[in-house]
């Protein structure tokens, strides 16, 4: 899941095959940015995973049965994180995205779904099965706790992930 959450924050880079192609050091994100990434993305995540792996899963499954609770909970924090996640996604995507504009909030409704159905297009049934129980064990954390765990984890899995377009940066 991991790796897989991994590889499709690439999706925030506009233009991944290029930023893959130039031998520039990855910009970095600070943890804080990482986590509002993971918040802002979370919820279309939980979605897009309830999703893909309904077929996987067997009926009683924390996806599809519990999953819609924890999304909701999640919405809110998703909705707080969004400009802290725009500054980082416009940081290593090298593009502006629209900033209190009319066009803000096509890019915000956006990007989270895109780069969920991204990383949920790459789990299988065995993945699909990890990521119920890692959500439901992780469910009864508050918000903030779930989102910060999810990030250390994005953070652990793109350290020496030479694919994913920038890296997390030591706290300062």
């Amino acid at each position: 899941m991991i790796r897989s959450l991994a590889a499709a924050v690439c999706m925030f880079a506009a233009s991944t095959t290029a930023i893959a192609q130039t031998p520039q050091p990855r910009p970095c994100i600070t943890p804080a940015e990482n986590e509002a990434l993971v918040a802002y993305v979370m919820p279309d995540l939980i979605d897009a995973l309830e999703s893909r792996c309904a077929s996987s899963l067997p009926s009683r499954a924390f996806l599809g049965t519990r999953s819609a609770a924890l999304q909701k909970k999640l919405e809110p924090q998703a909705d707080r994180a969004w400009p802290r996640a725009r500054n980082a996604a416009q940081r290593f995507a090298g593009t502006r995205l629209p900033v209190d504009t009319r066009f803000e909030s096509v890019a915000k409704a956006a990007l989270a779904p895109a780069a969920a159905t991204l990383i949920a297009r790459g789990f299988d049934g065995d993945q699909c099965r990890m990521a119920d129980r890692l959500l439901a064990e992780l469910a009864p954390l508050p918000p903030e706790n779930l989102a910060g765990v999810m990030a250390l984890f994005l953070e652990i899995g793109i350290a020496e992930n030479e694919d994913v377009p920038f890296r997390v940066c030591p706290a300062d």
